[in-house]
């Protein structure tokens, strides 16, 4: 997993959640760009965040309050990616098991 969170946020989630796997930071939202998956937040957007208490500034060390769209990438031992699931909309995500359905293809 890659998040633009710092990793002082993201240890703590990591261990109370228990997980199996690590989770990378993507520090400014370098990955990201590359895949050209970031946008920036409108005011508005940037305001309600603020108001709920939610400050991506500080978890993401990002002043511009930018955000990766969600991505889910398959990729082989040789760096070919199989599968791409990208939406703009964060809502709707590929199952987790149809994820494991092709890694399990992967791996034989």
């Amino acid at each position: 997993m890659i998040t633009p969170e710092l990793e002082r946020y993201t240890r703590a989630l990591h261990k109370k959640l228990n997980l199996t796997f690590d989770m990378l930071t993507d520090l400014h939202l370098k990955t990201a760009e590359q895949f050209r998956l970031v946008f920036k937040l409108p005011d508005y957007l940037r305001d309600l965040y603020k108001s709920f208490g939610n400050a991506l500034d500080s978890f993401h060390d990002e002043l511009e309050f930018r955000l990766p769209i969600p991505a889910r990438y398959v990729v082989d031992k040789q760096g070919i990616i199989r599968a791409a699931d990208v939406n703009a909309d964060y809502t709707i995500r590929p199952e987790p098991s149809e994820t494991l359905r092709q890694l399990r293809v992967l791996t034989g």
